[in-house]
């Protein structure tokens, strides 16, 4: 009877963490999901900037992140070839033209910087994801027991996403509560 009850006990254990494994990797595909569409939408915010304002090197910025698009909305990889476009659109993002450009268009300005800022938490919300995942799969009981399957490992999707700092001639006395 006792035998009975420990391997019912440890085949309930074992199905517990087979169904977190399961959870979690849906997890991490709702999080990629979400953080492609982001980007694809940062994406068209910029290139509506870079439209506006006649802004080249945004536009080359913008035209080689969305070559991976497709892929990415099929289910692709976000691979080093995705971080790298992604980087270059960020750096373009932060260019003193950009912010040249947004004095006269803010409401542009105002879209792509909302965009960045999303796509900043859907990386965040993504890696956490990630860690998790990798966390629960990487217990010895998890990988003695073949519990992961043949999934490949989850990857962290690293990019330079740091927001851009607007405004930075203004004084610190004309800004409310930051008094020198």
């Amino acid at each position: 009877m006792v035998v009975v009850a420990l391997v019912v006990a440890i085949a309930t254990y074992l199905t517990w963490l087979a169904t977190r494994l399961d959870r979690l990797a849906a997890r991490v595909a709702d999080a990629r999901g979400g953080l492609v569409a982001h980007l694809v939408a940062r994406a068209d915010a910029a290139r509506e900037l870079a439209l506006r304002c006649e802004l080249a090197e945004l536009g080359e910025s913008v035209a080689r992140a969305r070559t991976a698009y497709p892929d990415l909305l099929a289910g692709g990889a976000l691979d080093a070839a995705v971080e790298q476009s992604e980087n270059a659109l960020s750096r373009a993002l932060r260019s003193a033209e950009v912010a040249a450009a947004g004095q006269h268009h803010p409401a542009e300005l105002h879209a792509v910087d909302s965009c960045a800022a999303r796509v900043a938490l859907a990386r965040q919300f993504h890696n956490d994801a990630v860690r998790d995942l990798r966390a629960l799969a990487g217990r010895r009981v998890v990988r003695m027991a073949h519990l992961a399957g043949r999934r490949p490992p989850a990857s962290y999707f690293e990019i330079d996403d740091a927001l851009p700092i607007r405004g930075e001639g203004v004084p610190r006395d004309d800004l409310p509560g930051l008094a020198s």
